[in-house]
C-alpha cells in the first residue's frame, strides 16, 4: 500500500467539523495486508508503514492540491498543531524585521524549537540576523510542487532527529520516481484585483529504477504575487479605533508637529502642538479623535504592505542509481529564489528616537532635548544621543505669530517632531537564494539496511534599499539649517537637498549554512514470539555557520528606518551527535521502542536525550500508544552572541505610570527605546515531552484518533518580551523597564526597555489531538469522505521574570509573541464522482482576548478585556479529469469574503493595523484556477 493511497495510524486526518458533525479516518487497521516496509517520520527503523507510537499526521499529494495552497507557508495554515504564537509569516514582513520569512511554529513553541526537514534531513536556517533568530527555516524556501507528501511528527523527536525538536518534527517528503513530462499553470486573485498570484511549474522525470536501474526527476516552477495595501482593505486602513479605545498613529507626522519645553508653556510638563491644526492637511497627518484639536497625527496604515509583491522560482532535481541489487547511489539538488518587495511609511526624525554613540553625530546630539544639553525634558539626565531636530526663530519657516499666540510673545527655540514624506516611502526589496544539495549511498550489507549522507544546505538574504531610507549624519544638519520647510512644501533646490541624502543600495546580508556528514544502520537481530528485535544505530557531525554582513551606515546606526545600529556576526559551531534505537514486537499486540541520543554542541555543552514507546493492539479495531522522551534545546548562534543593539518600539504606545498625568507625547502615543541582541549567559533549554492516544476503527472505512501531549520546558529562551505586553503588565514585567529620574512626584520616564534574549523559566503546555476520517465507499451518487484534524489546550503557563506564571491561551497579551487559541481545526469534505471531485473545507479558530486600547487602563476595577471573534474560513474547489492527463480545476478560498477579526493587537504588535497577520488571511474571498496536463 504506498503512502499516498492510504492514511496510516497516527497519519489520520482529523477533528469535529462545524457544529456537531464528527469525522473519522482511515488507518493501518483497515485490514492486515501485506504492506511495503517504509520509514517513518519519528524513527529510523523500516517498518510497516503505520506501526509507530507517535501520533503523526500526514498530508498527502491530493490533500495538498485539495487546500488550493499556493506556498508552503499557505498549506500550514490548515494544519492544527501549528500555531501564530512564535510563527514569522512573509505576509506580515516589515521589510526591516524579518526580511520576508515565513516560519511555522507547532504547538505554539515557535519556529525554533520546530524541526524542518526535507526526506529525513535538515534544511539551513534561513538567518534573519537582528531578531537573533539563526535557526527558523523559510518553509516557502520549499518548492510545493515538488512534495509528495509532507508528514507531521507532532510529539518531541529529540532522541531521533535531534535534540532541538522539542516541539515537533515537520518532514517534507518530496517526489521521486516520477516519469514523464508535466506541466501546470494557476491563476488567482482576491477582490479588486489585489494579490493576484500567477504561478507555473513543469516536472519531467525519466528511467524506471527497477527496469533501468535508474530514475531522473526535474522540477522547475515559477511564481508571481502582487501586493495588497493596507488602504486595499477596510479592516486594515486606519489605527484610529474610537469603538475599542485604540489608536496606532504617531506623533511624528508631515506637516511636523512641534514640541515646547515646560518652561516655555504654561502645561508642567510640555505640549505637542502643530501649527497647520485642526486642518491636518493629508495624506500624511490627520486630526485625531483622541487627541487635542491642537495636535495632527499620523496613520501609517493605509501605507503599510500587507501582502509583498513577490517574485518566486526554484529549480529540484534527484537522481537514483542502482549500482548493484543491493547498494543504491541517490543525489538532490535544489535552489530556490525569492525576492519580496516591501513598502512602508516614510521614517520618522525627531528628538524621540535615540542614536548608537558609534553614530558620527553622537557628540552633537548628545541629549533628547536641544543641541548641546542646555535644557532636558523633565527627568532625562542621561547623555543618550538622539535624532534631535531644533527650529529656532532664525529660520524663515518659523511659525512665528503661532508660536507667540501660545507663549505669550516669546519665541523659543522648539523641538520637530517629523515624517520623512519628502524622503518617500520606505521600499525594501529582499532577496532570498536557497541552495541545498545531498549525495549518499544506501543498501543492504546482509540482513542490515544502511544509508550514509553529505548534506550541503545554504542561505543568503539580502536586503536592498531601493527608497525612503536617509543618512542621519547628512540629513540632520540640514534640518537643522532652518533652511527646511516641515509646515508645507520646500523649493526644488531644497528637495534636491533632501534626496541627496538618501542611501540607496544593499543595506545587509545574511549567510547561513549547514554542512553534515551522517550515516546509520538498522536490522532485526532476534525474533521475539510476536515479531522481529529490531535496532538501529546512527552518528551525524555538522558544522553550523551564520554571518550578518550590514552596510558601515547601519554598523554606525547612521540609516534611518532601522530603529538602530546592527554590528557584524560571523560565529560557527560544531556539532556532533550518535544514536541509538531499539523495536521490540514483544507479543503480537504489543510493541515497545526506545530511543537514545548524545549531541555536543561547541561552546555550549552535550546533552543525552532518551525516548520511549508503547504500542499495544488489544484488538484489530483499537490502537493504545504512549511514549516519554527528553529535549535539550542548546542557544543558537544568534542567541548567545548577536550584539547588543538600540531600537524602537512599535508607536501609539503609552507608559501606564506616567502617560495618565503628564499627557505627554513623551510618555502616550509614542516609541520608547530598546534594547535587544545577545547573552551569551543564556542556559540550554530541557524539555519533558508525554503523549498518550488511542486509535479506533469502528469500520473498515473510518477511523478517530485521540492524543494527548504535555511538554514542560525548562529555562525558556524568550527574543525578548513585547513591548506592549511589557507596558500592560509592569506587576509582571517592570524589571525589563529602566528610568530616568523621579521627577513632579512621578516615577521617571522611559529611557530603555529590555528586549535582550532572556532564559524566562518554565514553559507548562498540555491538550488534545484529535484526528479523524470516515469515507462511504462507492455508492450510485459518488464516494464521500469526511476529514478533520483539530488541537485543543487545556493548559499553556509561562513563567514570568518574577517567579510567577501567566496563562497563555486565549490572549494576546502573553509573553510568547502571538495568540494561541484554546482550539483549531481544519475540516473538509470531498465528494468524488466520476470524472469529478469537489471539496468543501472550513478552517475555525475561537475567540480569544485581546490586549487593552492604547487609552485603555488595565489597572482599572471596572476594566473587562475585550473579546476577539473567532475566525471561520470556508473552502470551495472542483477538480475535473474527463479528459486523459489533462486535470481543470477551480476553487475559491475564503467562500463568503470574511474579514479578519478586529484586534487592538494590530498597530502595537506589528506594522498591521486592525487584525493580527499571523492570525488571518488579509485577502478575502480568493478565486483561482488551474490547469495540468500529463504528456507522457
Amino acid at each position: 500500500m504506498p503512502p499516498s493511497s492510504k492514511s496510516a495510524v497516527g497519519r489520520v486526518l482529523s477533528a469535529a467539523f462545524g457544529a456537531g458533525l464528527v469525522a473519522v479516518a482511515p488507518s493501518a487497521l483497515l485490514a492486515q495486508q501485506t504492506l511495503d516496509r517504509v520509514e517513518i517520520t519519528g524513527s529510523s527503523i523500516k517498518r510497516i508503514e503505520g506501526e509507530t507510537a507517535l501520533p503523526v499526521q500526514i498530508l498527502t499529494r491530493e490533500d495538498i492540491q485539495r487546500t488550493g495552497a499556493a506556498t508552503v507557508e499557505q498549506l500550514l495554515q490548515t494544519v492544527s498543531a501549528n500555531s501564530s504564537s512564535g510563527q514569522i509569516v512573509a505576509a506580515s514582513s516589515s521589510g526591516a524585521t524579518t526580511l520576508g520569512l515565513s516560519s511555522v511554529s507547532l504547538r505554539g513553541l515557535s519556529s525554533q524549537r520546530t524541526l524542518v526537514l526535507v526526506n529525513g534531513r535538515r534544511v539551513s536556517p534561513y538567518g534573519y540576523g537582528f531578531a537573533n533568530d539563526s535557526v527558523s527555516v523559510d518553509v516557502n524556501s520549499i518548492p510545493i510542487d515538488a512534495i509528495e507528501r509532507v508528514e507531521i511528527l507532532k510529539d518531541g523527536a529529540s532522541a531521533v532527529y535531534g535534540s532541538d525538536a522539542i516541539a515537533g518534527v515537520i518532514n517534507f517528503i518530496l517526489r521521486k520516481d516520477f516519469k514523464g513530462l508535466e506541466v501546470s499553470a494557476d491563476h488567482g486573485a482576491a477582490r479588486g484585483g489585489s494579490g493576484a498570484v500567477t504561478h507555473a511549474s513543469v516536472g519531467y522525470g525519466m528511467g524506471d529504477l527497477g527496469r533501468d536501474r535508474y530514475n531522473f526527476m526535474l522540477v522547475g516552477s515559477y511564481q508571481k504575487e502582487k501586493a495588497l495595501f493596507g488602504r486595499d482593505r477596510k479592516f486594515a486602513s486606519s489605527g484610529i479605533n474610537v469603538d475599542n479605545l485604540n489608536d496606532t498613529t504617531s506623533g511624528n507626522t508631515f506637516p511636523a508637529n512641534i514640541f515646547l519645553m515646560p518652561s516655555d508653556f504654561n502645561p508642567p510638563f510640555g505640549a505637542t502642538r502643530n501649527p497647520t491644526a485642526p486642518a491636518c492637511p493629508g495624506p500624511y497627518a490627520t486630526l485625531d479623535p483622541f487627541f487635542p484639536p491642537n495636535r495632527c497625527r499620523f496613520d501609517p496604515s493605509p501605507l503599510v504592505t500587507l501582502i509583498p509583491a513577490t517574485e518566486r522560482y526554484g529549480v529540484f532535481t534527484s537522481a537514483r542509481f542502482e549500482l548493484t541489487p543491493s547498494a543504491q547511489l541517490f543525489a538532490e539538488a535544489s535552489y530556490y529564489r525569492n525576492e519580496q518587495n516591501v513598502v512602508i511609511q516614510p521614517t520618522p526624525i525627531s528628538d524621540q528616537f535615540t542614536m548608537p554613540f558609534n553614530n558620527p553625530l553622537a557628540n552633537q546630539f548628545p541629549y533628547n532635548g536641544f543641541v548641546g544639553g542646555d535644557r532636558l525634558p523633565p527627568g532625562q539626565t542621561s547623555p543618550i544621543p538622539y535624532s534631535t531636530i531644533l527650529l529656532t526663530p532664525a529660520s524663515p519657516f518659523y511659525p512665528t505669530a503661532y508660536i507667540q499666540s501660545i507663549t505669550g510673545g516669546s519665541t523659543p527655540d522648539v523641538l520637530v517632531r517629523w515624517r520623512a514624506a519628502e524622503v518617500g516611502n520606505r521600499d525594501l526589496t529582499d532577496t532570498s537564494k536557497a541552495m541545498r544539495g545531498v549525495v549518499g549511498l544506501r543498501g543492504q550489507l546482509g540482513k542490515w539496511d544502511y544509508e550514509t549522507a553529505l548534506l550541503y544546505s545554504g542561505s543568503r538574504v539580502t536586503e536592498r534599499i531601493n527608497d525612503g531610507f536617509a543618512i542621519l549624519s547628512r540629513i540632520l544638519p540640514l534640518l537643522n539649517s532652518g533652511q527646511v520647510n516641515f509646515f508645507g512644501p520646500n523649493s526644488a533646490a531644497t528637495q534636491a537637498q533632501i534626496q541627496a541624502t538618501e542611501f540607496k543600495g544593499d543595506a545587509l546580508q545574511t549567510r547561513t549554512s549547514l554542512t553534515s556528514l551522517s550515516g546509520k544502520a538498522a536490522g532485526d537481530i532476534a525474533m521475539l514470539p510476536g515479531g522481529p528485535l529490531s535496532v538501529a544505530a546512527g552518528a551525524e557531525a555538522r558544522r553550523e555557520t551564520y554571518e550578518l554582513d550590514p552596510t558601515t551606515f547601519l554598523v554606525q546606526g547612521d540609516l534611518t528606518g532601522y530603529g538602530g545600529n546592527f554590528v557584524p556576526v560571523d560565529r560557527s559551531r560544531n556539532v556532533y551527535a550518535v544514536f541509538a534505537e531499539a523495536n521490540a514486537r514483544v507479543m503480537p499486540s504489543l510493541e515497545l521502542n526506545g530511543a537514545l541520543r548524545y549531541d555536543r554542541y561547541g561552546g555550549v555543552g552535550s546533552s543525552t536525550t532518551p525516548k520511549l514507546g508503547i504500542r499495544w493492539s488489544p484488538a484489530k479495531e483499537v490502537l493504545v500508544r504512549a511514549s516519554a522522551g527528553k529535549g535539550f534545546r542548546a542557544p543558537s548562534l544568534l542567541d548567545l552572541h548577536a550584539p547588543q543593539t538600540t531600537g524602537v518600539t512599535p508607536p501609539g504606545l503609552n507608559d501606564p505610570l506616567r502617560c495618565p498625568t503628564t499627557a505627554s507625547s513623551l510618555d502616550c502615543g509614542t516609541q520608547f527605546p530598546v534594547t535587544f541582541g545577545g547573552n551569551p549567559n543564556l542556559s540550554p533549554e530541557k524539555s519533558t515531552n508525554l503523549t498518550a492516544g488511542i486509535v479506533l476503527e469502528p469500520t473498515a472505512n473510518s477511523s478517530i484518533a485521540i492524543d494527548y501531549f504535555n511538554i514542560s520546558l525548562k529555562n525558556t529562551i524568550s527574543q525578548g518580551i513585547p513591548a506592549a505586553t511589557i507596558l500592560s503588565d509592569l506587576g509582571r514585567y517592570g524589571s525589563l523597564v529602566t528610568r530616568g529620574p523621579s521627577s513632579g512626584g512621578l516615577p521617571g520616564p522611559i529611557i530603555d526597555i529590555d528586549q535582550t534574549n532572556l532564559n524566562l523559566g518554565k514553559t507548562k503546555l498540555a491538550g488534545w489531538d484529535v484526528d479523524a476520517k470516515t469515507s462511504t465507499g462507492a455508492t450510485p451518487y459518488g464516494r464521500f469522505t469526511l476529514s478533520a484534524t483539530g488541537t485543543y489546550y487545556s493548559k499553556y503557563d509561562v513563567q514570568n521574570p518574577d517567579g510567577s506564571f501567566s496563562n497563555a491561551l486565549d490572549t494576546a497579551n502573553n509573553s510568547t509573541g502571538g495568540v494561541i487559541v484554546r482550539w483549531r481545526h481544519y475540516a473538509a469534505i470531498v465528494w468524488q464522482a466520476g470524472s469529478w471531485s469537489t471539496t468543501f473545507s472550513q478552517s475555525f479558530q475561537k475567540k480569544y482576548y485581546d490586549l487593552p486600547g492604547t487609552f485603555e487602563d488595565p489597572t482599572d476595577p471596572a476594566f473587562r478585556p475585550r473579546v476577539v471573534g473567532s475566525y471561520t474560513v470556508y473552502g470551495l474547489q472542483t477538480a475535473y479529469q474527463g479528459i486523459k492527463n489533462l486535470t481543470v480545476t477551480f476553487g475559491v478560498r475564503n467562500l463568503f469574503d470574511t474579514d479578519p477579526p478586529y484586534t487592538n493587537a494590530g498597530g502595537q504588535t506589528s506594522l498591521h493595523a486592525g487584525y493580527d497577520p499571523t492570525y488571518a488571511d488579509p485577502r478575502g474571498r480568493f478565486f483561482y484556477g488551474k490547469v495540468a496536463y500529463k504528456f507522457f
